[in-house]
């Protein structure tokens, strides 16, 4: 299942929108709890039945990415590819949806293409691409050890943000 960064949300409900007419309640809480929307959920004048406009133009980046994100979960995957889906959110809702998509059972591979290295620190493989090609490949701490473009962006990102350091190492 392709998650995108940009995915087309329609004129209907929050519901309809990750269900795409399905009619599982029960699945419904699950991807929302998995995907950090319960708050957003719980804080919409009519809940999951609130219309987000066109495109999900009443809904903020953020949950727009995490609206997309349950609606991948709902689908049935063995593979979830998350295309940079988590770039507008905040550090620490990152951190949660990070954790949220471990605690799957059965965890089904994912691939996560991200631009912000903190959402890569937990993966068992790492491989980072330049210009198509293969330039590094490993776990976190083994590219951060060495010269490189990952070490040379992890290094640039915690200094923009200095808590992702004291978190992530």
């Amino acid at each position: 299942t392709l998650v995108p960064q940009r995915a087309f949300l329609f004129s209907e409900s929050l519901r309809d929108n990750i269900l795409l007419g399905g009619d599982d309640d029960a699945l419904l809480d699950e991807v929302i709890r998995l995907a950090a929307l319960d708050v957003d959920v719980d804080a919409l004048p009519n809940g999951v039945q609130t219309q987000v406009g066109e495109s999900g133009v009443t809904l903020s980046g953020g949950q727009r990415q995490r609206t997309a994100l349950a609606r991948g979960l709902a689908r049935d995957h063995s593979v979830l590819l998350l295309d940079d889906v988590l770039s507008a959110v905040d550090h620490s809702t990152e951190q949660e949806l990070i954790a949220s998509l471990q605690s799957q059972s059965p965890t089904p591979t994912t691939v996560i293409v991200a631009h912000r290295l903190a959402a890569l620190k937990h993966a068992d493989h790492i491989v980072v691409l330049d210009h198509g090609r293969i330039a590094e490949q490993g776990t976190h701490a083994e590219l951060i050890e060495r010269p490189g473009f990952y070490r040379d962006t992890w290094l640039h990102q915690i200094a923009q943000n200095p808590e992702l350091e004291v978190e992530n190492g």
